[in-house]
This record gives structure tokens, C-alpha cells and sequence, in this order.
């Protein structure tokens, strides 16, 4: 354990910390919008700086090791007017409408700081790709957190998303060069998992709407078990999002876990748990299966 300062309080926190994760770890809220517990951490929005002690100048918590006997602090005014000029820089080159998207963290950013007023970009359709068939793409909402381009490279390695040009000249683009559907995307939704604004976004909110509540369960498909949360509105799965503090799958799901959940409302799906007799398939209740098992006698092995 170390023993750090912070906000003039004492605290006691895991070594091997990051300054971000042991502020969150005491409770210290910090925002953030280029940060992915999944990925590297990159540093570039520049909103989780912090003053420390003996530094010269504000150091970023996400990228910056905690160390013994550290003294921070995380909201001097000076601090909290270069958070608010940095979200005013990207909110007036973000598209003014906003009615009907999700609560992102870049909005709750936005809105914490009194500048969602500052919203003054405009849309521009040439921007928009809705090729893909679970991804819609609007990046005239982006501001260049190169979370997608990171997750994608780092935790899915599939190197789909580039980054082009400098400065205000940056864009990114899929490898294609030119649509999301022609570019050698496999559609895990990493990226869109990652966005911190509406830039990407999974085609079955814009369509069913955000969902009012989530369960925790285990992916149908294949024996790994990753965990996933699905989101469910009205009585329909309307999203499903890896499961973060999963061991197994650690926050990522292929295709199928991520997309592939449309089988529930099939007409033809099997309810009703069925019990060969003969050459024929017989519907049974669930209390004559739990019988049967118990009946069964088990399989031999060598």
C-alpha cells in the first residue's frame, strides 16, 4: 500500500496505480474522454491533469504512476479553467442537435462545466457512413480521442480504424479509404463500445431507442463464457455490451455476443425443452426434463 496526498486528505491505496485510478479508487471523481481501461492510456483530452507536488506543471492522472508520498490536487481553480476551455474548444466544432442521442460522457462532460451552450458545429452529411449493417458512423460528432483507432488495435487487433493528417486536418477513416462495410471490419463493436460521444454508435439504439435497464448474463453462443450485460426496453433486447469486470472476456465480445441476439424473437425459435421418442421430437415441461436428468445414468469416461 501506498501512502498518498490528495485534496489535502491522507488516503491508503494499492501500489501499481495510475494517479486516475487511485483517485477513483477514494472516490475522487476526475472527467475524461480519451481514457480506456482496456487500452493504453493515451493522454490527449487533457481534462484529467492534476497539480502534484514538485511537478512544474499539471501532469495527466491517467498516464502519470502513482508514487509514495505523492501530494495531488485535482480541482484548483486554474485546473478547473483549462477543463472548461478544453470542453468549449471541442463543443463548438461538435454538431449542435443533440435532442434524441444518448447520454454520452462527452455530453455529462459538457454539461458538468456549464458549456453545453457552446455547441456550435454544423452536420455535415459527407461525414455520415451508414453502410455498415451494426454500425452508424456521424464523425463530424469526433474529437479526435483516437479511442476507437486504439481500441481497435490493441484489444481487437484488427487495425481497421487510420489516423490521417495533423491539427485540425485529422480524420479518421476505416482502411477502406473509404466505407466502414468495405473495410476489414469484423464487427465486434469495440469501437463503438468505446466512443465517448455519438461519432459511433450501434444501429439498434438509434432504431429501438436506450434501453431502461440491464442483466447481467453469460453469452449464449460458444463454450469461452463471456459475460455480457443486455439492455432491455419494453421487453426487448435492444443493446448488449461486454461485461467490463468479466474475467474471462475482460470487456470485449466478438460478432455474435455483441450483434447476433435477433434469435429471440424468431418465429420459429424452440421455447419448450424437446425430448426425442423414436424418430419424432416431443414437447415436454421443464419439471420432466429435470426428471429425466436425474434419471439418466451418467456417461462412462477412461
Amino acid at each position: 500500500m501506498l501512502r498518498v496526498t490528495i485534496n489535502d486528505r491522507q488516503h491508503e491505496v494499492a501500489a501499481g496505480l495510475t494517479i486516475l485510478q487511485a483517485l477513483d479508487a477514494v472516490g475522487v471523481h476526475l472527467p475524461r474522454l480519451c481514457q480506456d481501461d482496456r487500452v493504453a492510456p493515451a493522454a490527449v483530452c487533457r481534462l484529467c491533469l492534476v497539480e502534484v507536488a514538485g511537478e512544474p506543471r499539471p501532469v495527466p492522472a491517467c498516464a502519470t504512476p502513482l508514487s509514495a508520498g505523492m501530494v495531488i490536487w485535482t480541482h484548483t481553480a486554474q485546473l478547473e479553467e483549462s477543463r472548461r476551455a478544453v470542453l468549449v474548444m471541442l463543443a463548438r466544432r461538435h454538431p449542435t442537435d443533440v435532442s434524441g442521442l444518448r447520454e454520452t460522457p462527452f455530453l455529462r462532460a459538457l454539461r458538468a462545466y456549464g458549456v453545453e451552450r457552446e455547441l456550435g458545429g454544423a452536420r455535415d452529411p459527407g461525414l455520415v457512413d451508414d453502410s455498415h449493417p451494426y454500425l452508424h458512423v456521424d464523425m463530424a460528432r469526433c474529437i479526435d480521442c483516437f479511442r476507437c483507432v486504439r481500441i481497435c488495435n490493441e484489444l481487437q487487433g484488427q487495425f481497421v480504424w487510420m489516423v490521417l493528417n495533423r491539427g485540425q486536418r485529422t480524420r479518421i477513416l476505416p482502411d477502406s479509404g473509404t466505407t466502414l462495410r468495405e473495410s476489414s471490419c469484423v464487427s465486434c463493436g469495440a469501437c463503438v463500445d468505446t466512443c465517448p460521444t455519438d461519432a459511433l454508435e450501434d444501429k439498434t439504439l438509434r432504431a429501438l431507442g436506450m434501453p431502461t435497464g440491464f442483466t447481467r448474463t453469460t453469452c449464449p453462443y460458444c463454450g469461452v463464457g463471456c459475460e455480457i450485460d443486455v439492455g432491455t426496453r419494453a421487453g426487448r433486447i435492444v443493446t448488449v455490451r461486454p461485461a467490463l469486470d468479466a474475467p474471462v472476456n475482460k470487456g470485449h465480445l466478438c460478432v455474435k455476443g455483441r450483434y447476433a441476439f435477433e434469435f429471440v424473437r424468431a418465429p420459429d425459435r424452440i421455447t419448450t425443452p424437446m425430448i426425442r421418442e423414436g424418430d419424432r421430437w416431443q414437447a415436454v415441461s421443464w419439471a420432466r426434463v429435470g426428471l429425466r436428468s436425474l434419471t439418466t445414468s451418467p456417461v462412462k469416461t477412461t
